[in-house]
């Protein structure tokens, strides 16, 4: 038997697998056969003439490959991959093909937060599961879309997803095209607008001064912590859960962006620009100071569970019940966010300021957003 101590060198694309005690227990084959990266067991005896044995069968696939005399089903019959390497047009569902390109995904180490996107993308597209790939039209595709029920950018995310994993299918030669390759989702929803007569974005809904002062005041705790740093900061709340101590600086009063949890996973800002320091008031500091002293752990903000908090639990836990207590109209939390960039705007502050602490590459996002609030500005200021 083998030993992990034996630091035996084994023939590339054969991995030995051991035992919690150092034992070799398996091989496994690693090889590539039609752009999958596929990994196998072998029933080869742990010791070296096993190891020996799978180094030549590992030789003798890759060679069946290149002559194109592979058979998959042949050499591993229980092997999940089998169907996908083994169907035609009339057995191969949109389902394999999805797994087919989340798999491909994982190996090809996209994040985790993306992969998590696409398995969320085909959970949603649940009812074109069963159907074959050869019978998929571009009229399935289109009532899918036409009663989804969803929000667009969800719709166009699972879409986008649909459309990729049966671009391979095209490639297998089990499908002449794409159906989902020339539609586009906004041809067959309501058009919507959000910008209102007077050129202000609907989305944008941000709290008045009073409003936001009986938020903070009204909360206490962990809670008003967080929804002052937001308002005094205009993080996102993906950013200020993936706050660390590390990231506050009380003398020089800022906080610093590096990160966001998104589903989750802990990942870098999307953008360059979105990794920034932001300057923070003295009240604020004071707050987060406290924080800092409640707990051991390296985040800023722990739920009642001990736990780095989860934006949505906030929302659904603290901030709904919040402005109910203080007698203020609901508007999700973003609109901290959206009130923090209104109030620096109104007080004529640089835009290309403005947009770096927002987080954007440049004003154009924010012209988008706060169209209305810049002319209001410049109107009372040109009179």
């Amino acid at each position: 038997m083998l030993l992990k101590t034996q630091k035996i060198k084994p023939p590339p694309g054969v991995v030995i697998r051991y035992n919690s005690k150092g034992e070799a227990t398996s091989f496994q084959l690693t090889f590539t056969y039609k752009s999958v990266l596929c990994r196998e067991k072998v029933p080869f005896i742990p010791n070296k003439q096993g190891l020996k044995s799978a180094g030549f069968f590992l030789g003798q696939i890759k060679n069946e490959i290149a002559h194109d005399t592979f058979d998959y089903a042949k050499h591993f019959p229980k092997s999940n991959k089998v169907k996908l390497f083994t169907t035609t047009p009339n057995d191969a569902k949109v389902l394999d093909y999805m797994n087919l390109y989340i798999e491909r995904g994982i190996e090809r180490g996209l994040e985790k937060s993306t992969i998590a996107g696409y398995k969320k993308a085909k959970n949603g597209l649940k009812p074109l599961w069963d159907c074959n790939i050869s019978e998929v039209e571009s009229i399935d595709v289109v009532k899918l879309i036409e009663k989804s029920t969803v929000s667009r950018k969800t719709l166009s995310n699972r879409i986008s997803f649909l459309r990729c994993c049966l671009a391979r299918a095209v490639i297998d030669k089990l499908i002449k095209s794409n159906p989902v390759q020339n539609i586009r989702i906004g041809e067959y929803l309501p058009k919507i607008n959000n910008i209102d007569s007077r050129g202000a974005h609907k989305d944008v809904y941000p709290f008045t001064p009073l409003e936001k002062a009986k938020i903070i005041n009204g909360s206490s705790g962990t809670t008003r912590a967080i929804v002052s740093l937001v308002f005094n900061t205009g993080i996102r709340s993906s950013e200020w859960v993936a706050l660390k101590k590390a990231d506050v600086c009380l003398k020089t009063k800022q906080v610093s962006i590096y990160e966001a949890i998104v589903d989750g996973i802990v990942k870098a800002t999307k953008t360059k620009a979105g990794r920034r320091k932001i300057p923070i008031s003295e009240d604020v500091c004071d707050l987060l100071a406290i924080e800092m002293k409640k707990h051991d752990s390296e985040y800023l903000f722990l739920n009642s569970q001990q736990r780095v908090w989860d934006q949505d639990s906030f929302r659904k836990n603290r901030w709904i019940k919040l402005l109910d207590s203080c007698g203020v109209k609901y508007r999700y939390p973003y609109q901290m966010r959206h009130t923090f960039a209104s109030q620096l705007i109104s007080e004529g502050v640089n835009h290309w300021k403005v947009s770096k602490l927002m987080g954007h590459s440049s004003p154009n996002t924010l012209y988008q957003h706060y169209g209305s609030f810049i002319d209001e500005y410049e109107r009372e200021h040109n009179a």
